[in-house]
């Protein structure tokens, strides 16, 4: 010990919490530090290491380090404890004369780590199974009261911000909403399933007046108190089949439906604020248009049209119109190829295009 009495300052080992030992070249305990002592209740003198690798001894790891001089980190389960053990060499000049080990129990952190996958994997599990039932809300493909649906859904998360649907309100009237919620994830998701829940809840007189629609959407869910950062914007419309007209009304949804005939096309703009509490005097107004035979609406959220390549350039709305106009069949998977070749990559925002065809 007098050989390594210049290597070592026992009054600092002695007084670190973790377990510390040193071995010497004959990797045998010359030394234990007083947490090591008081846990083991042996000291150096009396702590021998034994081949079945009891007493904190696994002697291939300091012989190794004897032998290499590397400085070895590992993890060991001893006695119902996890520990973090570090092996270190230490030098004489050139020489290793001997290893020392600190051994840090871990257990805790062990625990919490254990408990945190196995929360994250309860939850990813209860996102999967609301995942299912956003899904499930979605409205079938194909003909419906005069009118072709198609749509693209590809959400960024597991859950989605956004929803749509597509319902028959009665024999003549067709209803249709998109909306976008702010941010991702079960938060988000859950509001989504609200306003499904809102659009079905409400009186057939609300639904064929989409600015009183929204406006009891917005009453409803205000009374809710959530968080203002929680909010979400709702263009919704009504297509009557017998006078061809479309009604609709917008809760601050951008960007507007596009509308496409005899190859041009464009926006259905009209004014609104969100739904939030942010906005509690404020109201909605009905607006009408003439639909015909052959003409598309496309409801998108902010997804495609914000998207961004290479160069900063933004997708715009005018490549989606412009899709429309030059295609018709399969104008959403056109849509699909050329975002991915406009932004090189599969996009990261959620990606909602809802498409109707009036037949």
């Amino acid at each position: 010990m007098e050989k390594l009495s210049s290597k070592i300052n026992l009054n600092i080992l002695n007084g670190i919490a973790d377990l510390v030992r040193v071995l010497d070249s004959d990797n045998q305990v010359i030394f234990v530090n007083s947490a090591m002592e008081e846990l083991m209740g042996a000291s150096a003198k009396e702590m021998t290491c034994e081949p079945d690798g009891r007493y904190f001894c696994n002697l291939s790891v300091a012989e190794r380090t004897l032998r290499t001089g590397e400085i070895i980190q590992r993890e060991e389960y001893i006695e119902g404890n996890f520990y973090s053990v570090k092996c270190s060499p230490i030098f004489d000049g050139e020489e290793i004369v001997a290893v020392v080990e600190v051994f840090r129990n871990i257990t805790m952190e062990k625990k919490l780590q254990r408990e945190i996958i196995n929360k994250n994997k309860e939850l990813a599990t209860e996102m999967n199974e609301a995942k299912k039932i956003q899904v499930g809300l979605l409205p079938e493909k194909g003909f419906i009261g005069g009118a072709m649906i198609d749509y693209l859904y590809k959400p960024s998360n597991i859950l989605s911000g956004d929803m749509f649907n597509v319902f028959e309100i009665n024999r003549d009237n067709l209803g249709i909403y998109i909306s976008d919620t702010v941010g991702h994830g079960f938060a988000s998701s859950q509001v989504t399933m609200f306003v499904n829940f809102m659009f079905k809840s409400l009186t057939t007189k609300a639904l064929l007046n989409p600015a009183t629609a929204l406006e009891e959407i917005k009453k409803k869910f205000n009374s809710i108190d959530l968080d203002v950062n929680i909010y979400f914007t709702c263009f919704y419309g009504v297509y009557n089949r017998k006078e061809n007209t479309f009604k609709f009304s917008n809760a601050g949804h951008n960007p507007c439906p596009i509308l496409s005939r005899n190859r041009t096309s464009y926006e259905l703009l009209t004014a609104g604020l969100p739904i939030s509490r942010m906005f509690e005097d404020v109201s909605y107004e009905d607006n009408v248009v003439d639909l015909f035979c052959g003409d598309k609406l496309l409801f998108v959220t902010d997804g495609i049209p914000e998207l961004k390549n290479s160069t900063g350039e933004t997708y715009g709305l005018k490549r989606l119109g412009d899709i429309l106009n030059r295609h018709n069949v399969d104008e959403l998977q056109e849509i699909r190829t050329d975002v991915v070749h406009f932004t090189a990559k599969e996009p990261k925002d959620d990606m909602t295009a809802v498409l109707i065809k009036i037949m």
